[in-house]
């Protein structure tokens, strides 16, 4: 029975080449016509007669492979010399991994002869690829030919002064149960089984009778895939490719999974306030999941997410020492993640270990930063309609500004040449508009708050406005733990603010006027990203829907909209976006400010 992967590749493993191509089969499919007596005799033949290679003899005929260089088929065979190379270690092995780490390893279909000037890669019988390179001399995978050309009836033999070595690939490399014990990978080892399928490719299969009404086949042919692979985006069994490919022990991944997993702490069911329009319903949106499955799954899923790079993308080639054009300060995932901690990352290295399309880096910690990867910014821009849970006593807009003043906004973070913002316009004389805005996949951590206020003369057309601040508060609206709808409300505490306010309105600070002196007002003189105060959710919204999450209210703090009021605030929004920035990120940002 043929198979296109075997499991089980022995610790002993040596190194290949990374990067592979099909060898250019219009080679030579008949004896040489510069014939000596070998060239009568078949491949097994004078394999058999050399006794200088009687090691290579006896582990062909173990691994059951003599019959068929005793048969028709034209091959080429690169067959190590006694002595130079260990053929005990080879006998130990079982006859599936003797057959694919040594004596495929050595043998290819069809001829390839060293003539002339030969620069040849090579596609070997079980599916590596290795450099067949010289000219007078030559070298195979990098050993030198003792004799070149031996020809036989059914192909052609080299000689070798040591054995090609055999590396596998990352995908072999990680699913070997004997390699993930041994270093301990056994829970990267589990998850990527878990997701792998084995399966009968019946078009490459060659048929056999019918019995009892089935199909059998006489040479079937197995398929082995795995759905990770898609999910990042990485051939880990293509022997063209090349990765790095970062394997935590599993102390590594008990630890990072933990971390993770505290991020997405869900609840059965999860409540949300809902809309009907411009009023709030009076029944709360509810989801349920299991939330033990949701959890274990998102965690596994951002812990597996940025382990492999390919070497051949430009942000990545520094890794093994290519020069690159785009710096060492960054790498770029098959996620299309990228990373800005390259030396941490790479620098929790313990092992690194050639494959044949990469290299296997054991790492001891996943040091990636959880705002690249798993626990983001999150920036809910109020502009995006989807944003929008209702606009009360006002009139919505979205404003492009396509000349906005540089003095006031910093394009260059924008990437773009306008300005996007929405527009609450108050809809009567005295009304004042409330603007609710959905809060979308958040997760069980801590944020830090941020509103972005948006001045009307931000347009350079509109220069000359009149623009006054806002004066507003912010309710947060969210599911607690035991799924019970709860509100907080974000009030400026600087005190410089509160006394300017009280000497403003000659307001006192009592409960009734608590709320009113402790709004918040923004700086007119440029596009103001006013902070508002941390807030932990006790519960993960990450993928529950549009529907599912929390949102905040922006709203006026006045009881009545006097002439005071109007002639110090303005009562229309003009908001860019509402700023979830993760705890960790702000520690990081203030720990590292020049």
């Amino acid at each position: 029975m043929k198979k296109i992967r075997y499991i089980g590749i022995p610790a002993m493993a040596a190194a290949m080449l990374a990067a592979a191509s099909c060898s250019d089969f219009n080679d030579y499919n008949k004896a040489e016509l510069d014939a000596t007596a070998s060239a009568n005799q078949t491949l097994w033949e004078n394999i058999q007669q050399n006794a200088q290679l009687s090691d290579f003899a006896s582990l062909v005929k173990k691994a059951g492979f003599d019959s068929e260089l005793a048969a028709t088929q034209y091959y080429t065979v690169w067959a190590p010399l006694n002595g130079t190379f260990d053929a005990s270690a080879y006998q130990n092995l079982d006859k599936d991994a003797l057959m694919k780490q040594f004596v495929k390893n050595h043998i290819a279909s069809y001829g390839h002869r060293a003539a002339g000037q030969v620069n040849e890669r090579v596609l070997m019988l079980n599916e590596k690829s290795y450099d067949f390179t010289g000219s007078q001399s030559y070298t195979f995978n990098g050993v030198s030919i003792a004799d070149a050309n031996l020809p036989s009836t059914n192909g052609i033999m080299h000689t070798l002064n040591g054995t090609s070595s055999f590396y596998p690939n990352l995908y072999e490399y990680v699913t070997s149960a004997d390699l993930a014990s041994g270093k301990g990978l056994d829970s990267l080892r589990n998850y990527f089984l878990h997701y792998e399928n084995t399966y009968l490719d019946t078009e490459r299969s060659v048929l056999g009778p019918i019995v009892d009404g089935m199909q059998t086949y006489v040479d079937s042919v197995m398929v082995t895939e795995n759905t990770l692979w898609n999910t990042l985006n990485v051939k880990m069994n293509d022997e063209d490719s090349t990765y790095t490919f970062l394997m935590p022990t599993n102390e590594a991944w008990a630890n990072t999974y933990d971390r993770i997993k505290s991020y997405y702490h869900y609840i059965q069911t999860t409540n949300a306030q809902s809309f009907t329009g411009a009023t709030i319903a009076s029944q709360s949106a509810s989801i349920s999941i299991d939330p033990a499955y949701w959890q274990d799954s998102l965690a596994t899923r951002y812990l597996t997410r940025n382990l492999a790079y390919s070497n051949t993308n430009g942000y990545n080639k520094w890794i093994e020492g290519t020069p690159t054009y785009l710096g060492t300060d960054t790498l770029y995932s098959t996620t299309r993640n990228k990373l800005s901690n390259p030396q941490d990352i790479l620098g929790a290295t313990v092992e690194k270990v050639r494959m044949s399309n990469g290299y296997a880096r054991i790492v001891d910690n996943l040091a990636m930063f959880p705002w690249e990867t798993y626990a983001p910014e999150r920036n809910v821009y109020a502009w995006s309609t989807s944003n929008q849970a209702r606009v009360t006593s006002g009139n919505a807009l979205s404003v492009e500004v396509q000349n906005p003043d540089p003095a006031k906004v910093d394009l260059t973070e924008q990437g773009s040449t306008s300005y996007r913002y929405l527009w609450v316009e108050a809809s009567g004389g005295y009304s004042k508009p409330e603007l609710d805005l959905y809060l979308p996949n958040v997760l069980s951590t801590t944020y830090d708050f941020y509103c972005v206020f948006v001045p009307e003369n931000v347009d350079m057309n509109k220069a000359d406005a009149v623009t006054l601040p806002n004066r507003v508060i912010f309710t947060l609206n969210y599911c607690d733990a035991s799924g019970a709808l709860k509100d907080h409300v974000f009030l400026d505490e600087s005190e410089e603010n509160i006394s300017a306010f009280q000497e403003q309105f000659h307001l006192t600070d009592n409960t009734t006027n608590r709320t009113t002196i402790r709004a918040f007002s923004n700086d007119v003189s440029k596009v103001d990203t006013l902070y508002l105060g941390e807030f932990t959710f006790p519960v993960c919204y990450y993928g529950l829907g549009d529907e599912y999450c929390p949102n905040i209210k922006i709203t006026s703090p006045f009881s009545a909209v006097t002439g005071q009021v109007r002639n110090a605030y303005t009562r229309d929004l003009r908001i860019a976006a509402i700023i979830l920035k993760p705890k960790e990120l702000v520690e990081f940002e203030e720990s590292n400010k020049q």
